[in-house]
Order: C-alpha cells, then structure tokens, then sequence
C-alpha cells in the first residue's frame, strides 16, 4: 500500500479511506482489468447456452496462455488465505463468467437436477478453475493441454448437474474432444477485440 500510495502521490491514508485495505484494492484492480477485456470481447455464440459458455471460457483463456505470470497471480491469490472473503468472492465470480445464470436458467427449463446448488456448484467449478491455472502457470501441465482440461472441467460439471438435451449435449462435446484431441470449435468467427488490448 505504501508503494501504491507513493506512485499514485497519495499518503497512504488516502488509499485506506478509498478502499478499505490490500485485498480491496486488488480485487478492484483485477476487476477492472477483467471488466476492459470484457468489454472488448464480442462473443458470436449466446452464454445461455453451453456452447456459449464454454465458447467464452475458451477464448478467455487463449488470453492467459499469453499472459502465465498474471494468471499464476490471479490463481495464487485466488487460494490465498485471507481473513475477508471479499478479493475471493470477485476471483469466483470472474470465474468461466459464473455460470449460475445460466444454471438458472436450465433449472427453470427442468433441465438441471433438483438437488443441484448452484451456489455450491458454481464455487467448485471455480475452485477447479483455479486449480488448472495454478498447475498450468507452474508447469504442472502442458500448454497444449490446458484449454482441453478446461473445457473438461465445464463439460464434467455440466454432466454431473443436467440432464435432457444439455446433459447430451454435453456428452457429445466431450466425446468429439476425446475423440479429435481438440476443444471444440465454433462455425462462426467468436472474437472481436479491439486492439487497444
């Protein structure tokens, strides 16, 4: 903070009024630059669907092959211990977009089991989400094999939690992933960034 403090010209003080403490602070600046990306991606295919879903999680993390020391930091912080859940919280919610809209969504069509918490659901699949980068950053695994291991972790889960034509869908996706030894692709073109990124 007191880094920060003197290269924003501030007294540190300020920068405790502003943001409460260390953790705020950085969940805010890696919002923020999650939110610019964001804002720059334009996705051809829907996140209400697990296409879509697994569409944006993909190109997001083409991004974090071309970026491994700020993913590992992300990752690392992401499992650090902390006394306020809030940096956590906003690691979690960043995480494959949250699906929990999209769960939602399926609950309301009956295509997710009942016993489903989507709460508990989405927080695994962060905690799984992290884990790949942690190891992928660390060199636990290979860069040809990340995206496929993190299209798996959105496959499994969307296995074990539906059921009907997404559960299907699904099982068709990882199939052909298997099969092909490739993550799926999409007809359209899924990107559009601006190149101030």
């Amino acid at each position: 903070m007191r880094e920060v403090s003197k290269r924003a010209g501030v007294a540190p003080k300020t920068l405790y009024n502003a943001y409460g403490d260390r953790d705020q602070l950085i969940g805010i600046a890696i919002r923020e630059m999650y939110d610019a990306i964001q804002e720059k991606l334009k996705l051809e295919t829907s996140e209400s669907t697990l296409k879509g879903l697994l569409n944006r999680a993909l190109v997001l993390n083409r991004g974090n092959l071309k970026a491994r020391n700020y993913a590992r930091a992300v990752a690392t912080i992401y499992f650090a211990p902390s006394k306020r859940e809030t940096l956590r919280d906003v690691l979690q919610e960043m995480a494959v977009g949250n699906p929990s809209e999209w769960l939602e969504d399926l609950r309301a069509k009956g295509q997710l089991h009942d016993w489903v918490d989507i709460e508990h659901l989405t927080r695994h699949m962060a905690n799984m989400e992290y884990g790949l980068i942690l190891d992928w950053s660390t060199r636990r695994v290979k860069d040809e094999e990340y995206l496929v291991r993190f299209a798996e972790i959105i496959l499994f889960s969307a296995l074990g939690a539906t059921r009907g034509a997404v559960r299907e869908e699904a099982l068709e996706l990882l199939t052909q992933m298997r099969t092909d030894g490739q993550v799926p692709s999409f007809e359209n073109p899924t990107i559009r960034l601006s190149s101030e990124l």
